[in-house]
């Protein structure tokens, strides 16, 4: 072949070579969109939640006709593959509100992933603790703190810090409230009752959002009226006779209320 011939073969070859390459080559990854993506998350957690709902109950009944034990599942919720997808998304928007979300989405429905939720909660303290966009996770703290305790410090820290220096007032506000309820819901002694009253009275004064003074109302109602030595609300309602009666009719008397229901 002479050369002149190779030449033009070479020539032609090279943009079938070139779009050959340029096929190979594989898009930049763009990263989801963190709302759609927390969607995503929670519509597969709560699918997931409710399918094992479903075979629980079942377990259950079959381990109750054959007299046997309750079977693992029962102890078993499948949280650990949804809190391990949140921590992932929490670190593809590290140092960004987007990833305030998905912390907040390990401190709610985290149940045996103590470690997951101590990070995230460190998590929220570090990079956070100044964001207005951390208001909506702080509802979700009270409960990590009552079920972990090894997370009950980093969780008071965490609404300490923000009850007292964040510059948004309803941030200040939902964290008095959560830590309020918190405090009332760990308390043993009238000392730490009267923290959470304060805090609870503290939400009122400083509350632009009016859903969260009345949330802190309803909450200061069980200090000021459902605590013990406290005089119990009166109670109207019908004996199983169908007379009507009222619990102050027996005030003086030992009573014994006894609340049941199907659920």
């Amino acid at each position: 072949m002479s050369r002149a011939v190779l030449a033009a073969s070479l020539l032609l070859l090279t943009p079938a070579l070139a779009i050959a390459q340029a096929s190979d080559v594989k898009p930049a990854a763009t990263q989801q969109d963190p709302e759609a993506a927390y969607k995503e998350l929670v519509k597969a957690y709560n699918k997931a939640i409710s399918d094992w709902r479903g075979e629980v109950d079942a377990a259950v009944k079959k381990a109750q006709a054959e007299g046997t034990e309750f079977p693992p599942i029962v102890n078993n919720a499948p949280t650990k593959e949804f809190v391990t997808r949140a921590q992932e998304l929490a670190a593809e928007y590290a140092g960004k509100d987007e990833a305030i979300q998905f912390l907040g989405f390990v401190c709610k429905y985290a149940s045996k992933e103590i470690n997951a939720v101590k990070k995230a909660v460190q998590t929220l303290a570090a990079d956070h603790a100044t964001s207005p966009a951390i208001r909506k996770v702080l509802p979700y703290l009270a409960g990590p703190a009552m079920r972990f305790g090894v997370v009950t410090d980093p969780v008071k820290g965490l609404l300490d810090e923000v009850a007292e220096k964040h510059t948004d007032a309803d941030c200040k506000a939902q964290a008095l409230l959560t830590r309020g309820t918190l405090r009332l819901q760990t308390a043993t002694n009238d000392e730490q009752r009267k923290a959470a009253e304060e805090d609870l009275r503290k939400v009122a004064t400083v509350a632009k959002d009016q859903d969260l003074t009345a949330q802190a109302k309803d909450a200061l109602f069980e200090i000021e009226n459902l605590q013990v030595g406290c005089t119990a609300p009166d109670i109207v309602a019908k004996d199983t006779d169908g007379v009507a009666f009222k619990l102050s009719d027996y005030r003086g008397k030992v009573v014994l209320l006894d609340f049941w229901g199907f659920w």
